[in-house]
């Protein structure tokens, strides 16, 4: 190719037990101008993300303390695989959803008391989800900090009025540093938006191709899950592939802007963008805060996929036709 990899390449990064999941899929967008970025806004302060993505922390230093108020949903955390590459409906995943363990998780230095639902999660689970009882990134300020999401915890919607609805605050592209210390460029496109993009693609105009699940597996591999056809059977038909590529951008994308736009271009928001939506119990203490109950019901219907074209114009050219669903 004439830019991959030479100009171009998916961020990897080792430490001292050799190649790193975790950390490749968490600073590919933290280390500025690493080879997988293509597009930035590089003057961008991420401040603002970053107040929203660090949880509340009472009674620490501000550099680890903010808002913490952007929530992600059970479905999306429910989205992201186990290390074994199988999704939770799976029943041989492993899957547990009752009890705690001692796990270590990517990133922490020790192992720690878990609830089972995240335990043995996909590397890219650590990177994207702060749930209660995790290690926070920056360690530099305040030393270790434990998040606590429960009502009364340090970042609990008791003592934060902020808090995020649905008990999970996102954390990608936070960094180690106090929130509001700036340098992160704001990465808008990278190599693994045009891998998923060429392969969704090519399913549709060439199922079967062979580059389908070498650009996949290449994505699946930087994350550390096992790859289709070696660690787990590959996609026997072109729906199956198709349904493996709308998931693999998905958790691989998350919170960059783009499932917004796939759920809208694939015509499936109806389904996926439409009725109640599920958090934890965030008004709760342990151990009900870890039920599962409604924080919001979102309404999109088949109208929703376009805006209504204003009034002011349908009065101005009588040849304008309002969208589907908007008439009177």
């Amino acid at each position: 190719n004439q830019f991959v990899p030479g100009t171009f390449d998916l961020y990897k990064e080792s430490d001292a037990n050799g190649f790193n999941p975790y950390l490749s899929c968490r600073n590919v967008l933290l280390n500025n101008w690493n080879k997988e970025v293509i597009f930035v806004r590089p003057s961008a302060s991420v401040n603002n993300m970053q107040y929203d993505r660090t949880p509340y922390h009472n009674g620490y230093a501000s550099g680890v303390k903010a808002s913490g108020a952007l929530g992600a949903t059970q479905v999306m955390v429910d989205a992201f695989s186990m290390a074994n590459g199988k999704l939770i409906s799976d029943p041989s995943s492993g899957y547990v959803t009752t009890g705690y363990s001692s796990f270590k998780a990517p990133g922490d230095d020790q192992a720690r008391n878990i609830f089972n639902q995240w335990v043995n999660r996909e590397p890219r689970f650590y990177v994207n989800i702060t749930y209660d009882g995790s290690k926070w990134l920056n360690t530099s300020t305040s030393g270790t900090v434990i998040t606590q999401l429960y009502a009364h915890g340090n970042s609990g919607a008791a003592v934060n009025n902020e808090a995020s609805r649905t008990g999970y605050i996102v954390r990608k592209n936070v960094g180690t540093s106090d929130w509001n210390s700036g340098g992160i460029i704001n990465v808008q496109y990278r190599l693994a938006n045009i891998f998923l993009d060429y392969v969704e693609a090519l399913n549709e105009s060439d199922p079967g191709n062979a580059d389908i699940l070498n650009y996949l597996n290449q994505i699946r591999a930087r994350a550390g899950v096992p790859e289709y056809g070696s660690g787990l059977p590959a996609p026997s038909s072109q729906t199956e592939m198709r349904q493996a590529i709308r998931h693999e951008r998905q958790v691989e994308l998350c919170f960059e802007n783009v499932r917004y736009f796939d759920t809208r271009r694939w015509k499936i928001a109806e389904q996926t963008d439409n009725g109640v939506f599920y958090g934890l119990n965030i008004n709760a203490d342990l151990p009900d805060f870890l039920k599962q109950v409604p924080f919001e019901t979102r309404v999109f219907t088949k109208r929703d996929y376009l805006f209504p074209i204003p009034q002011y114009d349908i009065n101005n050219d009588p040849n304008l036709v309002q969208n589907t669903g908007w008439g009177k």
